[in-house]
């Protein structure tokens, strides 16, 4: 398969400067540098390996003159080993290369291989909270416990016995980061002794073991609003677990979980219910009760209500969360049509169907007059 153009592969123009290599070879390396891309490491390694070998091909003004003169071919012999034999660093390395470090370094990196010897925030916490449709309607305060982690009291949260001081990280020399060969490729990882943090606690604090910090559950006081949701997140600065060596803590989020209800369905901030009407009811019209968040309403049913009727009650539903007012409640009417009836019943209905000349089935005859019928 035939090499492709250096200068296609850093996306540059054949009258491209220094700083625009440069440039191009730092957005790709950051792009596609495997350390960047674990879950396509062997695709990203393959593509990185071409990305290095044009930046080494552009930056050096010899090899870029011989290769615009006579392509890959004039690299023949000038102790340029093209597609073996050279290897790529950390991010460290190739930003070093381009910047020399500096603030530059910093920004890129962030704290992925800045020494993190240094105040770290806490990590946030997540508390999963279920509550009754009633409390998501009118809300609640309540008390909660989070097991977290606080800074340890016996060392001040710095990890190390009294009058004793961390010392620098003999595996990786106080970088965090330490370096892997494997074949012509050399990658960077955390230094498994120190964590990364380029230094060591040699007498670990006895209360913290080292941690600086220590278990602990603490109690808060929270507000559930009226109209909470389900999923709703409540956050709680400060709340999560304590800093590292003076670190800001992190933050509590709480994620409602509002119980289903064996009455109310919920859709937004309406609710709907479904209420047994008697078929007296429903044809001559009556005023019953149905049941609210917290009680019971009255609520008038006209005459000739038909099955499946649905009726608005306006602001019994949920207070909207981040606005005035509350939603609706609705109620479903199934009207219910009695299974047995006495004989008297059946006599007043058969009577009214005969009113409203209605057909009707004939009425079921007796075991004694089945046999009077058979004997005649």
């Amino acid at each position: 398969m035939a090499k492709r153009d250096p200068y296609e592969v850093l996306g540059v123009g054949k009258n491209a400067n220094d700083k625009d290599i440069k440039q191009a070879y730092y957005r790709l390396a950051k792009e596609h540098h495997p350390d960047k891309n674990p879950d396509k490491r062997e695709e990203s390694t393959e593509k990185f390996k071409e990305i290095q070998e044009a930046y080494d091909v552009l930056k050096d003004p010899n090899r870029r003159a011989r290769y615009d003169q006579f392509g890959w071919d004039g690299l023949e012999g000038t102790g340029f080993n093209q597609g073996a034999g050279f290897g790529f660093g950390s991010f460290e390395d190739i930003v070093e290369e381009i910047f020399g470090g500096g603030s530059i370094f910093d920004d890129f990196f962030g704290t992925r291989t800045r020494r993190r010897s240094g105040p770290r925030p806490g990590s946030d916490l997540r508390k999963d909270i279920e509550i009754t449709l009633e409390e998501a309607v009118k809300g609640k305060e309540m008390s909660i416990e989070v097991p977290t982690l606080r800074v340890c009291h016996t060392c001040q949260g710095s990890g190390s016995k009294d009058g004793s001081t961390p010392q620098t990280c003999l595996q990786c020399g106080g970088r965090g980061q330490v370096q892997q060969q494997s074949g012509f490729f050399i990658t960077s990882r955390t230094c498994p002794i120190c964590k990364g943090e380029g230094v060591v606690i040699t007498d670990p604090c006895e209360s913290c073991n080292g941690d600086g910090r220590i278990p602990h559950t603490s109690k808060l006081s929270i507000n559930i609003p009226p109209g909470a949701s389900n999923g709703l997140v409540l956050r709680y600065p400060g709340a999560g677990e304590a800093g590292i060596k003076g670190g800001n803590p992190g933050d509590l989020h709480i994620v409602i979980h509002v119980a289903e209800h064996p009455i109310f369905e919920r859709q937004g901030d309406d609710l709907i219910c479904k209420v047994n009407v008697a078929f007296t009811q429903a044809a001559l019209g009556a005023a019953i009760e149905v049941p609210i968040i917290g009680g019971k309403a009255k609520l008038n049913i006209p005459s000739g209500t038909q099955n499946g009727k649905v009726f608005s009650m306006k602001d019994r539903g949920v207070p909207h969360l981040r606005g005035r007012g509350s939603g609706d409640q609705y109620v479903k009417v199934n009207v219910d049509i009695p299974t047995k009836l006495s004989s008297k019943e059946e006599n007043l209905i058969r009577e009214l169907a005969k009113l409203r000349d209605e057909k009707v089935a004939s009425p079921e005859k007796g075991f004694l007059n089945k046999v009077k019928d058979a004997l005649s």
